[in-house]
């Protein structure tokens, strides 16, 4: 598990504003994904999707003014059984929520 929000874009749509230097990418299996990261500190930013490659997965973490705290529940795919192998179907492995603390 990455431990990223990732949100959907049009592959079309993603113009990358800073940092294109300093990414590096990996592929496996099939060398159809693009997975990218921060050569320095390694967090992951974006990646090409496997089941559409028209699509992106980007890193909420990595887009001003979003934070992953923004979405109250977060559907978890469950990672181990592609779209791509499963009849286009993700399998959920459950929902993360979240709520803010009490203050003080």
């Amino acid at each position: 598990m990455r431990g990223a929000v990732a949100l959907t874009g049009e592959l079309a749509s993603f113009e990358l504003l800073s940092g294109a230097d300093a990414l590096s990418t990996y592929r496996f299996n099939t060398m159809t994904a693009e997975h990218h990261f921060c050569s320095i500190c390694g967090i992951y930013t974006h990646h090409k999707r496997r089941s559409n490659p028209n699509e992106l997965g980007i890193n909420a973490a990595c887009l001003e003014g979003v934070s992953p705290f923004d979405f109250p529940e977060i559907v978890v795919n469950d990672g181990e059984l592609h779209p791509s192998d499963n009849g286009g179907r993700s399998r959920i492995a459950g929902v993360l929520r979240f709520e803010a603390a009490p203050t003080a």
